[in-house]
């Protein structure tokens, strides 16, 4: 690749309180076959030693580090980021995992080849504590194709952190990340679908995710109630963009999302979430969101159909059912 056609990367990093993970993910990205990138770290105001941790990295040139003045949270600090961001192409890693060194050079490629505006790559998680050379890594020997896709981008894993964008994309669509909410990458997700037009998926599992104990996504707690105004979030989203095609597949992910929670959010919280479905229920049917007849799909939307005594029951049943086959399971 010549140097002509070496556009810069920006990767965007939030830092916080990752003291113990933050060398990995570095060095992960400082040690990218593709050269020309500005790796970005806004640190948000850690209460541990995340930040003398950055220190020996300075040494590299390519990374640039802002430091909030209060701790504002993950949508803030990507958003911080991306203001930064002076690159072509832009990307975000979370501090805590690690990416395969090859990752931008695989974007950048299928960018320059295919004129893509959004790339998107899979990823693979691993536990906390495994030993470096125990990584799932992909394989030494990349062949492989990328493939155009079309709406299906839309039934893709959400993660902000799985996509390669074009930064022109983000600056005339306005695209950020709502602060004060957990699930921030929901709407982000199918605001860059909604807005560009050339998507290309790389199929490898080139991102390496940490599975933490204290993950959001392996909440139960209020935090889960917040999936509720992101789901009202994107449902006006795609309202705005007038795409009637992508309806079901939102449809479809919002009851999967009703399932997870209201199988799984602490007891104290489930009347206040039950309430939430009921709500969100009515503004799918209003607006003609029809959803596939799938079992979890049907018994959670019976179950929120009925009173709510009588709901808050059946799902104590059902949960009570779930917990024992997971017991017996395990």
């Amino acid at each position: 690749m010549t140097s002509a056609a070496e556009p810069l990367v920006s990767i965007i990093v939030p830092v916080y309180n990752v003291a113990s993970y933050i060398d990995a993910c570095l060095a992960s990205i400082k040690q990218q076959t593709y050269k020309n990138i500005e790796i970005i770290v806004v640190e948000d105001c850690s209460t541990d030693d995340s930040k003398q941790a950055l220190t020996p990295h300075l040494t590299d040139k390519r990374i640039k580090v802002i430091q909030h003045n209060e701790n504002s949270g993950l949508s803030a600090a990507r958003n911080t980021g991306i203001k930064s961001a002076i690159g072509e192409y832009m990307m975000f890693v979370d501090s805590d995992d690690i990416v395969d060194i090859r990752l931008v050079a695989a974007c950048v490629d299928c960018a320059l080849t295919t004129n893509a505006e959004v790339v998107t790559y899979g990823f693979v998680p691993f536990k906390e504590g495994i030993a470096e050379t125990e990584l799932p890594y992909p394989a030494a020997s990349l062949a492989f194709d990328a493939t155009k896709i079309d709406d299906s981008y839309f039934s893709l894993p959400h993660f902000a952190w799985l996509k390669f964008i074009r930064s022109s994309v983000v600056r005339s669509a306005s695209l950020h990340f709502p602060v004060g909410l957990y699930y921030e990458d929901w709407p982000f997700h199918w605001h860059l679908g909604l807005s560009a037009k050339v998507r290309y998926q790389l199929p490898i599992d080139f991102y390496l995710y940490r599975q933490r104990g204290t993950s959001i996504t392996g909440s139960t707690d209020k935090k889960l109630l917040d999936l509720f105004v992101i789901h009202s979030e994107v449902i006006t989203l795609v309202e705005s963009y007038q795409v009637d095609k992508v309806k079901k597949i939102l449809a479809n992910k919002i009851r999967q999302s009703h399932w997870s929670i209201l199988t799984r959010i602490d007891n104290e919280y489930l009347a206040a979430a039950l309430a939430q479905a009921k709500k969100a229920d009515k503004t799918l049917r209003l607006k003609g969101y029809q959803n596939n007849l799938t079992l979890r799909n049907i018994v959670i939307s019976n179950i929120v159909h009925m009173p709510s005594q009588v709901a808050l029951s059946m799902l104590q049943v059902l949960r009570q059912a779930l917990d024992k086959k997971a017991r017996m399971k395990g």
